[in-house]
């Protein structure tokens, strides 16, 4: 048998039936409650009322099948049903399975009403529905945060048929390089991806995203508030993979206490893993309960994440990026995250928006790792490809006069280097104790063309260790140039501390981010185009003991200027 669907009228019906029974309701309680006498003629009414309601799952099931089904989206579809009697609940789990793939609906842990929502509202991109017939982008976000196993099943999701999701699904494809090389085949995608959403209503854009979060949280073109949707869900589905981690890693370090092991060689053996996944479970809690923007989002190995802070629209007049270094993680992230806050705090005019950017695994080590060029030649690349991404956004949402600066502190300067390699797009770079200027960079002959006009600020406080490693390079070990002596690059003052003490030595590595020292001052005003103060040298004090000659710093040298950046 043959059955012929529409959608819209479906929900229209189930709509209709939904306020019918609730006015039967309600309208029989209130005769029956103010009536002295029985009223036997409304008896048969509640019994009528209950059978409209128990209709209404296997309504919104024919709606969600019809709407799932609709590949050209007219709002008509038929369908086959086996002899004379259906079963809507298996019919829609199949069809289901179908549009976002195999096991989807068992993998969500849903039935009945709560898995036809989910499904309708799913599917609902680009077709025309009543008014309240599916949950809001607020809502599905809720929803998913409340639902973890939804989450985890739509990390699995493919997209399928015409319309908006068939064409995400040309954006992830095979593709023949174009006569302009892969380059222009990507950047091709990146506008296609870019215009995807751009030409849907906001509430559609935001479900396309929650619905393939795998694919749209890290894809090129993709609109910042889109991919920050995404990862929503897949931080849900990292939180708890990691709640479960926690557990096994527990209850092992529970029985770790009491096993063969008599002498307790093994008994703190997790602490460390423990610790490490109770700060991620942290982090994820945090962008979940706040709503944080995560623009890139891989929970794999140490991970992989980029939070925007501040909004970039038509009043941004600075964009700034952070990259930090040696010693970063997921766990540990939230350090760069707040410093690039405090910068946007300060900016009381919403004039300037940050992004925390950690794109893949830092050295673990300073002794070990940290030489190694292996880490910024992997995550070089990979800033410049996320720089085309946020001149994009720039570009549909910014002005014309938006500026944008990529920071690199320590080690991240050293990718900042690379990213310049690879066609960084940015109007400054500020190293900021940096370990160099990216390997293979010497002289600015090094650099593509593409970065001529690039203005480059540094600073390194006097006596900082880092000092030790600029400049110093021998094939896969170091990473170019001295920062502050490369050809073109402004030198800034790291100055004093908020308590008037110089910021030098060995603490001053971090100790540049201190909230309104004059190093921090500094940074800031490369962010938002302020005035600087270019290096001063330290003045010494030498006093004569007993016992030889003590030296000191007891200020600094007055061989600096002040200088406005444009």
């Amino acid at each position: 048998m043959r059955v012929e669907l529409e959608h819209a009228r479906l929900l229209d019906a189930t709509q209709a039936i939904r306020r019918l029974t609730d006015a039967l309701e309600r309208e029989v309680h209130a005769a029956t409650s103010s009536s002295p006498i029985a009223l036997p003629t409304l008896g048969s009414l509640p019994a009528k009322a209950a059978w409209l309601s128990e209709q209404l799952p296997m309504l919104g099931e024919l709606a969600t099948i019809s709407m799932l089904l609709d590949a050209d989206g007219d709002g008509h579809t038929s369908v086959v049903v086996p002899g004379d009697t259906w079963d809507t609940s298996t019919m829609l789990r199949d069809v289901a399975d179908q549009r976002f793939g195999p096991g989807f609906t068992e993998a969500t842990g849903l039935a009945g009403e709560e898995l036809s929502a989910l499904l309708l509202t799913l599917g609902s991109v680009g077709q025309e529905l009543p008014a309240g017939s599916v949950m809001t982008p607020k809502d599905l976000r809720q929803f998913i945060i409340d639902h973890p196993k939804v989450a985890e099943a739509l990390q699995n999701t493919v997209p399928y048929g015409d319309g908006p999701a068939g064409t995400l699904r040309s954006l992830t494809g095979a593709f023949i390089t174009s006569a302009d090389g892969a380059a222009a085949a990507f950047e091709q995608r990146r506008i296609a991806g870019r215009d995807l959403f751009a030409n849907l209503s906001p509430a559609d854009a935001a479900i396309l995203a929650m619905t393939y979060p795998s694919i749209v949280g890290n894809l090129p073109g993709v609109p910042f508030t889109n991919r920050a949707d995404a990862n929503t869900v897949n931080i849900v589905a990292a939180l708890a993979d990691e709640r479960r981690e926690l557990a096994d890693k527990k209850d092992q370090h529970a029985k770790n206490q009491d096993d063969w092991d008599f002498l307790g060689l093994n008994n703190n053996d997790l602490d460390g893993p423990i610790k490490d996944l109770e700060k991620r479970i942290d982090l994820y809690e945090s962008i979940l309960r706040d709503n944080r923007t995560i623009v890139y989002f891989d929970a794999a190995g140490d991970g992989a994440i980029a939070e925007l802070h501040g909004t970039i629209d038509q009043h941004t007049k600075n964009v700034g990026v952070l990259v930090p270094g040696t010693g970063t993680s997921m766990t540990n992230f939230e350090t760069n995250a707040s410093r690039a806050r405090q910068f946007v705090a300060n900016d009381t005019s919403g004039g300037l928006a940050m992004i925390s950017w950690m794109g893949g695994d830092l050295p673990d080590g300073v002794a070990m790792d940290a030489p190694s060029a292996s880490y910024s030649l992997d995550l070089g690349p990979r800033l410049a490809e996320f720089s085309r991404d946020l001149d994009l956004e720039v570009g549909r949402k910014g002005t014309s006069e938006t500026r944008v600066t990529v920071a690199g502190h320590s080690y991240g300067g050293a990718v900042v280097g690379r990213s310049e390699l690879s066609g960084l797009l940015a109007d400054r770079v500020l190293h900021i104790e940096s370990a160099g200027m990216g390997h293979d960079v010497d002289d600015r002959d090094d650099l593509p063309a593409s970065q001529s006009r690039v203005d480059r600020y540094s600073m390194t406080a006097p006596g900082d260790f880092i000092e030790l490693t600029q400049g110093l390079q021998v094939k896969g070990v170091g990473h170019g140039a001295d920062p502050d002596d490369f050809d073109g690059t402004t030198r800034l003052h790291t100055g004093d501390d908020v308590d008037g003490e110089p910021t030098t030595g060995f603490d001053a590595h971090s100790g540049v981010f201190q909230h309104q020292s004059d190093s921090w001052r500094n940074m800031y005003a490369v962010f938002t185009g302020g005035e600087v103060q270019t290096y001063r040298s330290p003045h010494y004090e030498h006093v004569s003991t007993g016992h030889g000659t003590v030296t000191y710093q007891d200020g600094w040298n007055d061989d600096g200027e002040r200088i406005d950046i444009e």
